[in-house]
């Protein structure tokens, strides 16, 4: 066992503070996600709002303004489709 020293006292202070912390970690981070949520959520477009002008991309590659899409009803899909 080692003697009893300041640096011991450090280390152990440190370790026990590493552990807490660790330990609160993921509530933390969850409680953030949920506040990103919410935020999301309030700022959100409703069906039927208009977008921002925008330049997309149809599956096949080609470019599409999304000003051309005003007056149709259309739907934009986000994200990996495969």
């Amino acid at each position: 066992m080692l003697p009893h020293t300041r640096e011991t006292d450090m280390r152990s202070k440190l370790s026990t503070g590493l552990a807490l912390l660790l330990a609160l970690s993921p509530s933390l981070a969850f409680a953030q996600k949920e506040q990103r949520e919410e935020d999301f959520l309030k700022g959100k477009p409703a069906i039927g709002d208009t977008i921002a002008d925008l330049t997309v991309y149809s599956p096949d590659g080609k470019e599409v303004k999304t000003s051309s899409l005003r007056g149709h009803h259309t739907v934009l899909v986000f994200g990996c489709l495969t």
